[in-house]
């Protein structure tokens, strides 16, 4: 048996032996001495078990003590052979333990909120003066008292308070904030408390009354106040009780008691009670209620307001970045352009390019993150009167007022591209995020509407996204083009299975041998109606349908095919493939290349894979077991486009490549531009210095293949050395450069 239930049964055992006393000093001595007990088991249950709202605790002892001490002198006073004065030095003991227990209650917290809040406080004390008006009544109505006197102002006192704490108790049944065994304890033993001392008054009007009965409540509440300090703390149970449940009770309750003034005038003039006694009772009454019920309205009201102004900036707010919404965003849009389409707008919008593959690779906390950091950086490139706002998945865009130029409009895309492109810090690995991002502009049509240039901004980006840099400013041409990538997005899958995908191939010349050492493989669509189209024009399309998986696979198995049939010609030459960051996150990629190989029965040294910087950078832990896994079956590894990475020499060292190839943009104006001659020199010479073979690719004419051959450059690729040829001309065609590159030495 628990110290609480041993207590409530010696103390139930107690009131039963006092129940059977004849009132006198014994029975007096018995009350106090178990009033006494159970008041001293509080502050051993706080000190043993209260590990929460122990200062509410505190509070009841104390409240708890007054009241003993009021018993104490009661039974002092009936037992000395004179008569209990009203008011006495009791009442004082009274009144301040009553107002300990409402302090008391209202302290009350609950997994760290109060239990009661002060809009609590204000209904009860509005309930409290209705049903206290009926108290009034009832309590001097017998008395004839056309002023009460101090003893019936007391009583008054105590009904009020009574019904202050009972409401109380309500509410906290109501809210069942908290619904733990010692919860239920202080709820009984407050209540039992309440309705015998409000008895006392109402039911005896006389004075307080001697009953047995009601000293046997008042024990049984001390009791079960010691019995609730006593028991452990406990988790309160989940309320089944909705709002709007509670909600309902409460208006019942707050209307009864507005009713209560008409009820109780209406019953007095039916019984014929002279004005003077009740009206003055009445007024009094429905002033508090007046009072108290504007305080309130004005609380709910200011509470109602701040809900809307929270609510309004929720709903104009994205979630995960803070920034603004969609909804905001074009609301914005629409204010600042107007009725009649104001000049000098600008719209920026940032895609951010395969951010999805964050998502998927460390989850979507991670991606959350991220998105949340690019919003701030985003934010750092504009000034105040710009809004940011994050349209939805990874697209970001920056409305800018103006009145703005298209000059003003592309610095800042170029800000926010570079904002986007500095490392980032994810779970100690720094990542490199590329983004397309578009310009639409309100001068470019009479009197544009919001979703006009919306509209224009996505069409900027779909064109941006197949070009570098990516970045587009809009033009009436991307609206077609726009079209034909939809188009074209539901005609790949008839394109792969139809044979319209072709492979070109263009020779890779060794300027140390002065042979062709391999052919790169490059991906082509003809289209039954718009001719010949290029990767730029139809492979975004895959990546949005999920088909790149296929494209991939069906370049692969083409070019080792037509590898094998240049070996079985005698061209010992290698063939290289592009591979997109998608690639390099696909886990089966190793195996479907293993397969492949076997089944054209080629070598790994006969297959190069060529990826960019930035695709190996997105997600860098999955590329390298990638390129690794790939590595180990013994093909070889090139960085394409080198140069044009935001890391170019901080991750190298980091990926299993065994060559470099320089990007177009510093070999075509090598011969003309010092910088970019100096670049060409560096990069040949680190990329030796790593032991890596280096290509250049973008060689035009016989000058830049002269330097690049003077510079140590490995190999070079380009139209002066020949054209992407189809898999049927590559053998002719081979032969044709050796030749050619032959005679040229022997020449010289």
């Amino acid at each position: 048996m628990s110290s609480p239930t041993r207590f409530l049964v010696v103390g139930a055992l107690a009131i039963a032996v006092y129940a059977t006393l004849p009132p006198g000093v014994v029975s007096s001595v018995l009350y106090c001495v178990i009033a006494v007990g159970a008041v001293a088991s509080i502050p051993v249950g706080i000190r043993a078990h209260r590990k929460v709202s122990t200062h509410s605790w505190w509070i009841v002892a104390s409240a708890l003590s007054f009241w003993v001490v009021g018993d104490i002198a009661i039974a002092v006073m009936e037992n000395s052979g004179g008569g209990v004065p009203l008011p006495s030095v009791a009442d004082a003991a009274y009144v301040l333990g009553y107002l300990l227990i409402v302090v008391a209650l209202l302290s009350v917290r609950s997994s760290g909120t109060p239990m009661l809040s002060p809009a609590d406080g204000l209904e009860a004390a509005i309930m409290t003066a209705g049903v206290g008006l009926a108290s009034w009544v009832v309590v001097s109505g017998p008395r004839g008292e056309r002023v009460p006197d101090a003893g019936t102002w007391l009583g008054i006192f105590y009904t009020e308070i009574d019904v202050f704490l009972l409401v109380l108790l309500v509410f906290v049944v109501l809210k069942r904030r908290a619904g733990s065994t010692t919860h239920w304890l202080l709820g009984a033993a407050t209540a039992l408390m309440v309705v015998a001392d409000y008895t006392s008054y109402v039911v005896v009007a006389d004075g307080p009354a001697e009953s047995t009965i009601l000293n046997v409540c008042w024990l049984a509440s001390y009791v079960l106040f010691g019995a609730a300090a006593l028991r452990h703390d406990e988790r309160p149970r989940v309320s089944t009780i909705s709002r709007a449940q509670t909600g309902m009770a409460r208006l019942i309750l707050l209307t009864s008691a507005v009713a209560m003034t008409p009820v109780v005038m209406s019953i007095e003039l039916m019984r014929g009670t002279p004005v003077t006694r009740w009206g003055p009772a009445v007024v009094i009454a429905a002033s508090i209620i007046v009072v108290l019920g504007a305080v309130r309205m004005t609380s709910f009201l200011t509470l109602l307001q701040r809900q809307s102004r929270a609510l309004r900036l929720a709903a104009d707010t994205d979630s995960v970045t803070g920034l603004a919404n969609r909804g905001r965003l074009g609301r914005r849009l629409h204010e600042i352009l107007g009725p009649e389409g104001r000049d000098g707008v600008a719209l920026v919008l940032v895609d951010l390019n395969r951010f999805s593959d964050i998502n998927q690779t460390f989850g979507y906390a991670v991606g959350d993150q991220v998105l949340t950091e690019i919003g701030r950086r985003l934010v750092d490139t504009v000034d105040s009167s710009a809004t940011v706002g994050r349209l939805g998945g990874d697209e970001f865009a920056l409305v800018l007022p103006g009145p703005v130029d298209r000059h003003d409009a592309v610095a800042v895309a170029i800000a926010a591209q570079r904002a986007v492109g500095a490392p980032l810090e994810v779970r100690d690995m720094k990542l490199t995020l590329e983004s397309s991002v578009a310009v639409a502009l309100s001068t470019d049509t009479p009197h544009p509407r919001s979703e006009e240039l919306v509209q224009r901004a996505y069409a900027a980006v779909v064109a941006a996204k197949s070009r570098q840099p990516r970045l587009a400013v809009y033009d009436h041409t991307m609206d077609i083009d726009r079209i034909d990538q939809l188009r074209r997005m539901g005609e790949l899958e008839d394109a792969i299975t139809g044979g319209e995908l072709e492979v070109f191939f263009q020779p890779r010349l060794d300027l140390r041998t002065g042979a062709v050492s391999g052919m790169e493989a490059l991906l082509r669509w003809r289209h039954p109606r718009e001719g010949l189209l290029l990767p730029a024009a139809f492979l975004p399309s895959a990546e949005q349908t999920g088909m790149l998986p296929a494209v991939t696979s069906f370049v692969i198995d083409t070019a080792m095919a037509a590898c094998r049939r240049w070996r079985l010609a005698g061209l010992d030459i290698d063939v290289a493939v592009n591979l997109s960051v998608r690639d390099l996150v696909d886990s089966s990629l190793a195996s479907r290349v293993r397969t492949a190989l076997d089944d054209h029965g080629l070598p790994g040294h006969a297959v190069v894979f060529e990826v960019t910087e930035s695709s190996a950078m997105t997600d860098p832990e999955r590329s390298i077991d990638t390129l690794e896994a790939l590595r180990a079956q013994g093909v070889s590894l090139s960085i394409d486009d080198f140069g044009t990475g935001y890391s170019s020499l901080t991750y190298l060292a980091s990926l299993p490549v065994q060559q470099l190839k320089m990007d177009r943009s510093f070999v075509t104006s090598l011969a003309s531009d010092s910088a970019n001659l100096a670049i060409v020199r560096s990069t040949i010479a680190l990329a030796h210095s790593m032991g890596l073979h280096i290509v250049a690719e973008g060689v035009e004419d016989e000058h830049t293949l002269d330097v690049l051959r003077g510079l140590g450059c490995d190999a070079v690729q380009g139209f002066h050395i020949a054209r992407p040829v189809p898999a049927g001309d590559v053998v002719r065609t081979v032969k044709a450069v050796n030749s050619a590159v032959g005679a040229a030495r022997t020449a010289v």
